[in-house]
């Protein structure tokens, strides 16, 4: 059993998952903030919908991989991973059924409207599109575009639109600042992975620009989640539920200090430098999405 929970648990992408969880908070902070939460019921569906595509598009990879005879974790047989794949498939199964059954409530709920289902329909064929690209090598290095969407861009988006009809400027404002710290700290794990992806022949986006490359790329991103922020807050975001995420800027200006660092030969600090980038995404997150809910 302990094998078997190892198994599903190795091909679970955690940071996506927390990643999502804390975007679709943000969305739904916004929703509060700006317009007024009709249905905590319909909220958490949402949530919960999101996370199951999330996780079945997971299953759905580690099943692909099983019959091609990878991802086996040291000490799970062959004969183990084909009786894993009978418990992937329930799951799968339990997962969709839960998924769908959430979209029919909203139907019989009178919950979705034009540009809801248009969105969810989206957020579907994205789902598709992440699972294609993820088992398909020669679309590695283009998988994390499409990941950003599904992981960064829609979960705020459902969350504000299953509570409003309208669109607000703030819900784009709040994507767009998002979207740079969550490339740096993925290009991160794929500089971490570097050798290992060479030689397995992963295909990543690091793989094909080079680590050199990737590190330039990384601290860009860091300085950009910083230009965004201060961007989205000329154009109008509220500067009294803005400004404490420049509180991280020492944080983000260590982080390009360490990988600078690096990048001319002196030992990594990995640890801390994911330590870094992890706090540039999610403490602004948090600032911004505290200062939403209790206004």
């Amino acid at each position: 059993m302990r094998k078997m929970y190892k198994l599903l648990l190795s091909e679970v992408r955690v940071f996506q998952l927390f990643s999502l969880v804390s975007t679709y908070l943000l969305g739904a902070g916004l929703v509060q903030y700006a317009r007024e939460i009709h249905s905590w019921l319909v909220l958490l569906q949402g949530l919960l919908f999101l996370l199951l595509l999330d996780l079945c598009v997971d299953l759905l990879r580690l099943q692909q991989l099983l019959l091609e005879g990878k991802a086996l974790p040291e000490g799970v047989t062959m004969r183990e991973a084909r009786q894993s794949r009978w418990v992937i498939v329930l799951i799968l199964a339990t997962f969709l059924t839960t998924a769908v059954t959430i979209f029919i409530n909203w139907i019989y709920g009178d919950i979705l409207w034009q540009g809801m289902i248009f969105l969810l329909l989206n957020v579907v064929i994205f789902a598709g599109l992440y699972y294609f690209f993820s088992i398909n090598p020669k679309m590695h290095p283009y998988l994390l575009f499409v990941e950003l969407l599904f992981v960064v861009v829609f979960p705020p988006a459902v969350a504000f639109f299953s509570q409003s009809s309208d669109i607000h400027r703030l819900l784009t404002m709040v994507i767009i600042s998002l979207i740079p710290a969550y490339v740096s700290y993925r290009l991160l794990q794929q500089i971490t992975k570097y050798g290992e992806d060479k030689k397995s022949d992963n295909n990543s986006l690091v793989v094909q620009i080079g680590w050199e490359k990737g590190m330039v790329f990384h601290n860009g991103f860091i300085l950009l989640s910083y230009v965004a922020f201060a961007l989205i807050a000329l154009f109008g975001f509220p500067w009294f539920l803005l400004w404490p995420v420049f509180l991280t800027l020492p944080i983000g200006l260590l982080e390009i200090w360490l990988i600078e660092r690096t990048r001319r030969g002196r030992k990594p600090l990995w640890r801390v430098m994911h330590f870094a980038t992890l706090s540039v995404f999610f403490i602004p997150q948090y600032l911004i999405a505290f200062a939403l809910w209790i206004r």
